[in-house]
C-alpha cells in the first residue's frame, strides 16, 4: 500500500440473500457489489457515479461496515495501527477506526433523530465515544455550528424547524465531530434544491481544504460530480468499470457506458453538438445477471467475446491513472463529452 493512499480495496463484494419458502430457504443473491477493486489517496475526492442500483451506496456503506462485506479486502491507513484491514477489526478496533471514518447520509431529514436537538444530535460521537463532558461538549458544538455556517443560538431546536440545506449542514457538522481522516458523502446534495446544492458543495470543498478530509463522494449528477472530484470511478451492476481522473474522463471515455453517461449531460452551449446515446432495455437483474460484460445486452459495440467472458479492470497505459473494464476498449475511439483544449484551438484558428 503506498504512502500516499488512504484507503485500499481489492474484490470488494456484498450479495444480499433472496429467501422463499416457509423455511425462508436461500435460494439465490442478490449480487449489489460484485468485486469491485478501487482506491483513494488521501486528500483527494473520488466520486462514485452510476444509475440508480449499480451499487454505489451499497459500496460505501460496505468501505465503513455499516453491512458487512461478504468478501474482499478493505485496506485503511489508520493513526492508531497503522494499515488495518477493515474486514478483519473486532469490536474495540471498529469503534477506534470509527473516530477516522464517517459519512453524510443523503436524506438530510430522516437521518437526523426528531426528537433530539440540534445539540444533541451533534454531540452524540462525543457521549458515544466518551470524549469530554457536557461543557465541553457543548463548546465543541458551537465550533462545529459556526464552521457549517450555521449560528450556535439554533442549537437548541429540532430538525423540523430547519430547511433541508440546513440540515445537511447538521448532518455534516455531525461527520465532523471527531475530527475524521475520511467521509463518505452518500449523495449529500441530490435531496437539495438546486440553489442550494452549490452552497453546501462549496462548504465541503472548503472544509476539505481547512480540515485535509479525504472524500468517497457518490451521487448520481455527473456535473456536481465533475465540480467537486479528483478521480471518477464508474459502476455498472456492481461493478467499477472505469476509473481515472476527472478531466481524462470527460475528455477520454474509454468504457462505451461512460460514453452514454456522459453524451446525456446538458451544456449551455448553442454551437456545440452531440449525440445523445440512448440505451437500449434497461438494468439487468443484479440476482441473474447476463454472461460476460454485463454491459453487453445494451452495448451497442459489443460482440462474442463481450458475451462470453468478464472484462477485468487493468489500466489503460502505464502511469496514465486511468483504469477500464472493456475488451475492445483499444479498438473503439468514443466521443469525448466536451471538446478537449486541443480541438478547441485547432477549431479557433479556423
Amino acid at each position: 500500500m503506498k504512502e500516499d493512499i488512504l484507503l485500499d480495496v481489492k474484490g470488494l463484494k456484498k450479495y444480499f440473500d433472496i429467501r422463499k419458502g416457509f423455511f425462508r430457504k436461500t435460494v439465490g443473491y442478490v449480487k449489489a457489489v460484485d468485486g469491485v477493486d478501487l482506491f483513494v489517496r488521501s486528500g483527494e475526492t473520488l466520486g462514485l457515479v452510476g444509475e440508480s442500483g449499480c451499487g454505489k451506496t451499497t459500496t460505501g456503506r460496505a468501505l465503513l461496515r455499516l453491512i458487512p462485506p461478504t468478501e474482499g479486502e478493505i485496506r485503511f491507513r489508520s493513526d492508531f495501527g497503522g494499515e488495518v484491514d477493515v474486514r478483519q477489526l473486532d469490536k474495540a478496533g471498529m469503534n477506534k477506526l470509527r473516530q477516522e471514518v464517517q459519512i453524510i447520509f443523503q436524506d438530510p431529514f430522516s437521518s437526523l433523530n426528531p426528537r433530539l436537538s440540534v445539540e444533541r444530535i451533534v454531540a452524540e460521537p462525543l457521549v458515544i465515544h466518551h470524549i469530554g463532558d457536557r461543557k465541553s461538549r457543548r463548546a465543541r458544538v458551537k465550533e462545529l455550528m459556526e464552521v457549517v455556517g450555521l449560528s450556535a443560538q439554533v442549537m437548541d431546536r429540532y430538525p423540523h424547524e430547519f430547511s433541508g440545506g440546513q440540515r445537511q449542514r447538521i448532518g455534516i457538522a455531525r461527520a465532523l465531530a471527531l475530527n475524521p481522516k475520511f467521509i463518505v458523502c452518500d449523495e449529500p446534495v441530490s435531496a437539495l434544491d438546486v440553489s442550494v446544492q452549490a452552497q453546501v458543495i462549496n462548504l465541503m470543498q472548503d472544509l476539505q481544504k481547512e480540515l485535509g478530509l479525504t472524500y468517497l463522494f457518490i451521487a448520481h449528477d455527473l456535473s456536481v460530480v465533475e465540480h467537486i472530484s479528483s478521480r471518477i470511478g464508474v459502476m455498472y451492476l456492481g461493478r467499477m468499470i472505469e476509473l481515472t481522473t476527472s478531466e481524462e474522463l470527460y475528455e477520454n471515455p474509454k468504457h462505451p457506458y461512460t460514453e452514454a453517461l456522459l453524451s446525456a449531460i446538458p451544456y449551455a452551449d448553442p454551437d456545440m453538438e452531440q449525440e445523445e446515446i440512448l440505451l437500449e432495455g434497461s438494468v439487468p437483474d443484479p440476482s441473474n445477471a447476463p454472461p460476460g460484460c454485463s454491459f453487453h445486452p445494451r452495448c451497442r459495440y459489443a460482440k462474442d467475446i463481450c458475451k462470453q467472458e468478464i472484462p477485468q479492470l487493468v489500466e489503460v497505459e502505464d502511469g496514465k491513472d486511468h483504469f477500464v473494464a472493456c475488451h475492445r476498449y483499444k479498438e473503439l475511439n468514443l466521443v469525448p463529452v466536451k471538446p478537449s483544449e486541443s480541438l478547441l484551438q485547432r477549431a479557433l484558428e479556423k
